[in-house]
C-alpha cells in the first residue's frame, strides 16, 4: 500500500532532477558556444587596433578612426557582458528543485542575451574591419 505512493514520489523526484540536469546542460552548452566566440572577439580587437593605429599614422580622417574605435568599444562591452555572466553564474546545487528551475530559466535567458550581444557585435566589427582594411 505504501510502495505505490513511494514509487510515484521517487519517480517524480528523479524526473525533476533529470529535467533540472537537462536545463543546466542547456545553459552550460550556450555558455560554451558563447565562449568559443571569445577568440573571435580577441582576434578582431587586435586587428581593429592594428588597423586603427596604422590608419592614424597615415592621417586618415577622424570619422574612420572613430568608427574603428566604436567597434573596439563594442567588442570590449561584449567581452564584459560575457565575463559578468560567468562571474555571476552559480550552479544551483543548493537550491530546491523549483527554485533551481526558476534560476536556470533566468540564466538561460541571460546567456542567450549574451550570445546575441556577442554575435551582433562580432558581425558589426567584422564588417567595419573589412570596409576599412582596404584603406591601408
Amino acid at each position: 500500500m505504501f510502495a505505490l505512493p513511494l514509487l510515484l514520489l521517487l519517480g517524480c523526484t528523479e524526473g525533476g532532477a533529470s529535467e533540472q540536469q537537462e536545463l543546466e546542460a542547456t545553459v552550460l552548452a550556450k555558455h560554451d558556444s558563447a565562449m568559443a566566440r571569445m577568440g573571435d572577439i580577441f582576434k578582431l580587437r587586435r586587428n581593429l587596433r592594428t588597423l586603427r593605429d596604422t590608419l592614424a599614422t597615415h592621417e586618415t580622417d577622424s570619422a574612420t578612426l572613430q568608427a574603428l574605435s566604436k567597434e573596439l568599444e563594442g567588442l570590449n562591452r561584449a567581452d564584459e557582458v560575457m565575463m559578468d555572466w560567468m562571474h555571476n553564474y552559480k550552479a544551483p546545487d543548493s537550491l530546491q528543485h523549483e527554485q533551481a528551475m526558476t534560476y536556470l530559466r533566468q540564466e538561460l535567458q541571460k546567456i542567450e542575451r549574451v550570445q546575441v550581444v556577442m554575435d551582433s557585435t562580432i558581425a558589426a566589427a567584422q564588417k567595419t574591419y573589412k570596409t576599412y582594411e582596404q584603406q591601408q
